[in-house]
């Protein structure tokens, strides 16, 4: 990626470059969409960036989503990111999504609530703008937090490695090697206003007491540089736990049994292990299933190893998301609840527009000359460039099928691409699945198979674009 020089720099602004670079945030040329609330995190970032764009080689603009939680304040800090965005001359992606506090009992706190509208919102967002990296204001005090949250919680190595720098390729986090007061310094020193959420004051939220109560005081009376060490520790547990994750794969592999739906583990084989690769081994597998780990805690993996002993055959135990643990003769089945979805197969003839029910999608598909298109033609997450003159006359979209691969034989699986890919196995069930008779060649969500990418050739184009229903 491109780099900077630190000369005339200040020193966020040299901090944040370094940990671009560290990571490899950003490559020359990408557009970044910059997550802007109107804070001091966000503010600094997206002020920052714009001093670095240009040696960066990158293109900027600007994101913010109204939560509506605050009445007039939430109003206020959407004028105030609009006015930002004016002054600075980027354009601005805004919209306004309530949460209702009254409406996420059923759904986790209001806090997990409004993390998932804001997630949801920022990649359709980047869709729109053709954005390449979503960069969040996520600094090195809230990965202190966010440590000492999960260490109570009871996380295992995976969880204490706290908020990981780039995520799924597309989240980037340039600010998490910077403290606040850094970020407050670098502000103040730019004469630069930014708004204060009142709810950061409110201790009735688990992050604020971390932040408010608790750190002041591990600081004040155990270690004054507390969030850099935390921080740190962070960084050792991202670094152990991706070493040890890759023998927890090839021990997940020696004690997989078939199964039609879930994924069965030999009992056996399972107690054969050391005890850490085991309970490594029985998070990968829930991460399998349920496309996270997010819930999951020490206290369930003990659980499901407690199903592992003599006695234990016939005894279940219920997982957070919907999932179970359940001990079946000689055999550990991890599974949805509920009946698996029904399969489905339909035509999708060329041109033509085909309503995908179990997926809650239409599929549209139109020919296109390659001249009426852009020329840097890129497939997204929900329209896919074809060459029309590879593809038969017609389409199938159906529910994925045992051996399916990407493009054909000799191809990945898309078993393991779905895996990989982090997607929730009942998720994995009801997601279309684009296919000629040599194989699946498209998947909404992932690019094409190169077997039928359009390339420098390609005279005529199929669009493939979905659209829930």
């Amino acid at each position: 990626m491109a780099t900077t020089s630190s000369v005339n720099r200040r020193p966020l602004e040299v901090q944040v470059a370094r940990t671009l670079t560290k990571f490899g945030m950003i490559r020359a040329g990408e557009h970044v969409l910059v997550a802007v609330s109107g804070g001091a995190d966000s503010t600094a970032l997206l002020l920052c960036l714009l001093q670095l764009a240009p040696a960066l080689g990158i293109r900027l603009s600007a994101a913010h989503l109204n939560h509506c939680l605050r009445g007039e304040e939430s109003e206020s800090d959407e004028v105030f990111v609009r006015n930002l965005c004016k002054g600075l001359g980027l354009s601005l992606i805004c919209e306004a999504i309530p949460v209702s506090p009254s409406g996420c009992a059923a759904r986790g706190n209001l806090e997990e609530t409004a993390r998932e509208v804001r997630y949801d919102f920022l990649s359709r967002a980047a869709h729109q703008a053709g954005a390449q990296k979503i960069a969040l204001g996520h600094t090195q005090n809230d990965q202190a937090e966010t440590v000492l949250m999960r260490l109570f919680r009871g996380s295992g190595p995976r969880g204490l490695s706290g908020i990981q720098p780039v995520l799924g390729g597309l989240f980037i986090r340039p600010l998490l090697e910077c403290q606040r007061r850094e970020i407050t310094a670098f502000l103040n020193g730019q004469g630069a206003d930014y708004r204060e959420d009142s709810t950061n004051r409110d201790v009735h939220y688990r992050r604020n007491r971390v932040r408010l109560e608790l750190l002041p005081y591990v600081e004040k009376h155990l270690n004054p540089n507390a969030v850099r060490t935390l921080a740190r520790h962070a960084a050792v547990a991202r670094e152990v736990s991706d070493y040890l994750e890759k023998h927890a794969a090839d021990a997940l592999e020696t004690v997989r049994e078939p199964a039609k739906e879930g994924v069965s583990l030999s009992v056996k084989k399972l107690l054969e292990l050391h005890p850490l690769m085991r309970k490594m081994s029985l998070r990968l597998a829930l991460r399998e299933i349920r496309g996270s780990l997010r819930g999951i805690n020490e206290r369930h993996v003990e659980a499901m190893v407690s199903l592992c002993l003599p006695g234990q055959s016939g005894r279940k135990i219920e997982l957070p998301g919907d999932h179970l643990a359940a001990r079946q003769f000689h055999s550990l089945v991890l599974s949805p609840k509920g009946e698996p979805p029904a399969g489905f197969s339909y035509e999708l003839t060329l041109p033509g527009r085909r309503r995908i029910h179990e997926a809650g999608m239409n599929i549209c598909a139109d020919f296109k000359d390659r001249h009426q298109l852009p020329a840097n033609l890129e497939s997204t997450a929900s329209c896919a460039y074809l060459d029309a003159d590879r593809l038969p006359e017609s389409l199938t979209v159906r529910s994925r099928l045992p051996g399916d691969r990407y493009g054909g034989p000799g191809r990945k699986k898309v078993k393991r691409m779905l895996i990989d890919a982090r997607v929730p196995l009942r998720a994995r069930s009801s997601l279309p699945m684009v296919a000629v008779p040599g194989g699946v060649i498209w998947i909404p969500g992932f690019q094409p198979s190169k077997s039928v990418a359009v390339s420098a050739q390609t005279v005529r184009c199929l669009v493939l674009e979905v659209k829930t229903c």
